[in-house]
């Protein structure tokens, strides 16, 4: 079950609890309020659905924060929050703009970040611009740093492109799948202090989704006892250099 709480960067719609840098006396919109986003989380907690909370402004992730814990705490009275959310796994999706304040109750918590790597790279033109270096450096496009409560990792299909490997190029490089190169078109990657190995990317793409759908050992992973889903590509991952996944081309799937 997806709650949307606020609108995109882009259009300065993305919920943020300070103004933009680029837009004094615009701080975004949020889609629902607090106290409803909390009550219609514990409300379907309580049903046993496993709730997921689209946010992307540093607001609108507190907020998805606040609901997650309140609906944690109606469920286990008795249990630390990250016993109970290890068992329930909600989420926030795109995760993309986070309060330090909020990534440390995540952290403690467990909630799960549902990520999409080329949002970073698709933003990266006016990221800044609208929030500024310190946002920007502090809060925003987090991977890396979240590693430790396991990301899901997906591509927004059809906001972005469904290959997975452009999510994994971008997960890697912090570069535009599509031409290769960083912000402002030169050949670095931005805020590459946050990129993922190519191990940690493919296993955000695979494992990562089978955990948070309840899946583990059946879904993103090849093994006896697991589905037989998986796909044949035209070259192996590993003797890829980094700039070929790009054009990698998926030739069978199973």
């Amino acid at each position: 079950l997806i709650y949307i709480v606020d609108g995109a960067l882009g259009s300065w719609g993305s919920a943020m609890i300070d103004d933009y840098s680029d837009r004094p006396g615009v701080s975004g919109s949020l889609l629902v309020n607090a106290s409803e986003l909390t009550y219609r989380a514990m409300s379907w907690a309580t049903k046993g659905f496993q709730v997921n909370i689209h946010a992307i402004g540093d607001l609108a992730n507190r907020h998805a924060v606040d609901a997650h814990t309140a609906a944690l705490r109606l469920l286990c009275p008795c249990e630390s929050l990250a016993d109970c959310q290890a068992r329930h796994r909600f989420r926030i999706e795109h995760a993309q703009i986070i309060h330090e304040d909020d990534q440390a109750r995540m952290h403690g918590i467990g909630i799960i970040p549902s990520i999409q790597p080329t949002h970073a790279t698709s933003d990266m033109a006016y990221a800044e611009l609208r929030l500024g270096k310190d946002r920007t450096e502090k809060e925003a496009y987090r991977m890396r740093s979240l590693l430790d409560i396991r990301p899901v990792l997906g591509s927004d299909f059809p906001v972005e492109p469904a290959d997975p490997f452009q999510g994994i190029y971008a997960a890697v490089t912090r570069k535009s799948p599509h031409t290769g190169l960083g912000a402002d078109g030169v050949p670095n990657g931005w805020h590459t202090e946050e990129a993922l190995t190519l191990d940690q990317a493919i296993r955000g793409f695979t494992e990562g989704p089978a955990y948070g759908g309840f899946m583990e050992g059946k879904a993103g992973i090849i093994q006896p006892g697991a589905y037989a889903d998986w796909i044949v590509l035209d070259n192996a991952l590993e003797d890829l250099e980094i700039e070929e996944l790009r054009s990698l081309q998926v030739r069978e799937t199973w």
